[in-house]
């Protein structure tokens, strides 16, 4: 599985990434992860952007744990 996370060097940016690796860590999912910290990336217009194989799963919500989880089972 393939995730990618668009997050922007903030305090929200910070919450989403640490509950994603807590996600998948809680869960077990061999992923392969990159979280990106940007400002600016073409095609994303809102942060944090969630794509789970190239698919945009979530776009401009601070999900919680429970709402990442159902993304990946």
């Amino acid at each position: 599985m393939e995730i990618i996370l668009y997050v922007q060097p903030n305090i929200k940016g910070k919450v989403v990434e640490k509950r994603l690796l807590e996600v998948i860590h809680d869960i077990g999912l061999a992923a392969n992860v990159q979280i990106l910290h940007t400002t600016s990336v073409a095609g994303v217009f809102y942060t944090p952007t969630l794509i789970v194989d190239n698919k945009v799963v979530s776009s401009g919500k601070v999900l919680s744990k429970q709402e990442m989880t159902h993304f990946f089972i």
